[in-house]
């Protein structure tokens, strides 16, 4: 099957910094793809290429016509108009779409990040929180084939972070969207299956799945990826044979086996 995303020995400088040095990655079609790295790892600079802001100095990167949405860290960088209805409704009228379609989109993206209260909002007048539901929001209503998040939740608090991070997976579980979620914080990217990390301008680690990923890391420490305490117990509990993806069953789980003097086996 043809992937979503393949870049092959993609480099990238600005002027004479270079920042990205024979990246090859591919991405499968539907899949859930994980990009961990530090700051001033190049990360930015990666979503950039693959939206197709930048190109490549060297290499290449095809998206095999795919159409591509892109969340930036920052929400403000992102809006376009005063009013979040009209916002959200730019790509789409862009596109050329009846009014009735549009109007469909827009609720339809509103609902998905439990934003519709703010249809009517002024976007000056919204939290950092709010403004990336809005631009998330604006994301869904265009409909693309693959969702690139470059520290797309940085600005939300726990309970937002947690229903963003619920409306990607479902996306991705559900709707077969691909995504590409770029962060430096493991616990963002519990359901990527796939994974890498960029430090320094390079792959250097390749892994599927997180607790994969944090094997590696254990044995090749990278500066500035720590495991946070979630990640850490998830992968604590498949250690110890525990799959349950409901924490809370996986913790009775857990207790139930010590009590009993062995631990659970699944």
């Amino acid at each position: 099957m043809q992937p979503a995303v393949r870049i092959r020995n993609a480099s990238f400088s600005y002027r004479t910094k270079s920042v990205l040095r024979g990246i090859d990655m591919e991405v499968p079609r539907g899949s859930y793809f994980g990009v961990v790295g530090p700051n001033g790892s190049g990360k930015t600079t990666l979503a950039y290429l693959i939206s197709g802001i930048l190109s490549p100095d060297e290499g290449e990167v095809d998206t095999f016509g795919n159409r591509v949405g892109l969340i930036l860290a920052n929400p403000a960088n992102q809006v376009v108009s005063p009013v979040v209805e009209e916002d959200i409704a730019f790509g789409p009228e862009n596109l050329a779409l009846e009014p009735s379609e549009i109007t469909a989109r827009i609720d339809a993206a509103l609902h998905a990040v439990r934003g519709e209260g703010l249809r009517g909002s002024l976007t000056t007048a919204l939290s950092g929180g709010e403004l990336a539901k809005v631009v998330f929001a604006g994301q869904l209503a265009l409909d693309t084939d693959v969702l690139v998040l470059d520290e797309g939740t940085i600005m939300l608090d726990p309970l937002n972070r947690a229903t963003l991070l619920r409306t990607v997976h479902e996306l991705n579980r559900d709707l077969g969207k691909t995504v590409i979620h770029i962060s430096h914080r493991l616990d963002d990217l519990e359901n990527a299956r796939s994974l890498v990390v960029l430090d320094k301008g390079t792959i250097g680690i390749r892994a599927q799945g997180v607790p994969d990923l944090v094997r590696q890391i254990k044995e090749h420490p990278v500066n500035g990826i720590e495991p946070g305490a979630h990640t850490l117990y998830r992968s604590f509990l498949l250690e110890q044979g525990i799959e349950e993806q409901d924490l809370e069953k996986a913790t009775r789980r857990l207790a139930a086996g010590i009590r009993q003097g062995s631990l659970p086996q699944s």
